[in-house]
């Protein structure tokens, strides 16, 4: 399955095909994400440049991990956004980056309950 959300092959194929391990990484994801996202809101309420790049270098990471390319796209883009001190390009992807990983979240618990 294949979506723009969750390149589901890339995934299993870089854990040569561990159907189990690749459940458990997926759930950890579907608590973990919405934790780093929740915390780099956070930061960019208080414009803290250093959390905000450990955040998003965060969420980055675990995305790319799971083969969730959008939210790793927009949260490298964030990331370097507050790397460059442009905190306010960084409030402009926060809503692209929530709804993404909302859909990314249901992706992933439909592919779960399969």
């Amino acid at each position: 399955m294949a979506c723009e959300f969750f390149n589901e092959q890339a995934f299993f194929d870089h854990l040569s095909g561990d159907r189990e391990l690749g459940a458990e990484i997926l759930n950890v994801y579907l608590t973990d994400a919405p934790a780093r996202l929740r915390a780099l809101s956070e930061a960019t309420k208080t414009n803290n440049q250093n959390l905000i790049i450990k955040y998003s270098h965060a969420l980055k990471g675990i995305s790319a991990t799971i083969r969730a390319e959008k939210i790793a796209e927009i949260a490298e883009d964030i990331e370097l956004a507050a790397r460059q001190n442009h905190l306010e390009k960084v409030n402009e992807y926060l809503p692209d980056i929530e709804k993404i990983l909302e859909k990314t979240l249901k992706v992933l618990r439909n592919y779960l309950e399969m």
